[in-house]
């Protein structure tokens, strides 16, 4: 009798261990998060949205929409501030 109480109280702590580390597999984050994502205002200047496209590290975001791209900084930095104060980007 002592015999099948080990082996029982043995087979439900390995079960256990088994189900606590599937459980941790699954807590872990995806490898590749889904790229970020916003509305190409470009596209359709009109209404201020287009088409979602993915954000790339020269475009210049205002919220969820890329109003312009340029590969310098400086550049991305005025045209930005000329577009949140309400002027033109044109």
């Amino acid at each position: 009798m002592k015999m099948l109480i080990t082996k029982v109280a043995l087979a439900t702590s390995v079960a256990l261990a088994t189900l606590l580390a599937a459980e941790a597999a699954y807590a872990q984050p995806p490898r590749h998060p889904a790229a970020p994502q916003a509305y190409d205002a470009q596209a359709n200047p009109v209404y201020g949205f287009g088409p979602r496209v993915t954000v790339r590290p020269s475009d210049v975001l205002s919220g969820d929409r890329v109003i312009a791209r340029d590969p310098d900084p400086f550049i991305r930095d005025q045209l930005l501030r000329g577009y949140d104060s309400g002027g033109r980007t044109d």
